[in-house]
């Protein structure tokens, strides 16, 4: 079985091309720029946010405003993913406003605080308060 990925080819000034933006469309202001090859499920984006190339945001995420999102950043919206998981309820989380995430972070479901700082590759497992700077894996605030 070949499985053909569906990708959102747009021609609206913020988002580049070959972009996978799916489900309902909670929020997605045409002052936030998105980079091409992303992935967004049931998009809930703040105003002026910039979203790099080859991000990944599934259902769950709600992102306030300013927030810069690094290339290769991924969000997951599930603790312990299952194969076969019918009742699934995305967890997802919340990033406040003035956050700044840096590429090829990995967010599990938590909440960032306004103005946070997230290093890149870091791997963040539990919330961050508003002002801190994290980094690693796990992700601790320097």
């Amino acid at each position: 079985m070949i499985l053909k990925k569906v990708s959102m080819i747009c021609l609206k000034k913020n988002l580049a091309m070959q972009n996978n933006i799916w489900g309902e469309i909670i929020s997605l202001p045409s002052s936030t720029k998105i980079g091409a090859y992303c992935d967004i499920g049931d998009p809930n984006l703040g105003e002026n946010c910039k979203i790099q190339c080859h991000v990944s945001i599934p259902p769950g995420w709600k992102i306030g405003n300013r927030v810069f999102i690094g290339p290769g950043a991924r969000f997951a919206n599930d603790f312990h993913p299952k194969a076969d998981n019918s009742d699934f309820v995305p967890q997802g989380g919340v990033i406040e406003d003035d956050v700044m995430i840096g590429m090829g972070a990995l967010i599990l479901p938590c909440k960032i605080g306004k103005g946070a700082i997230i290093g890149a590759g870091a791997v963040v497992l539990k919330d961050v308060e508003a002002g801190t700077k994290v980094v690693g894996n796990p992700a601790r605030v320097v």
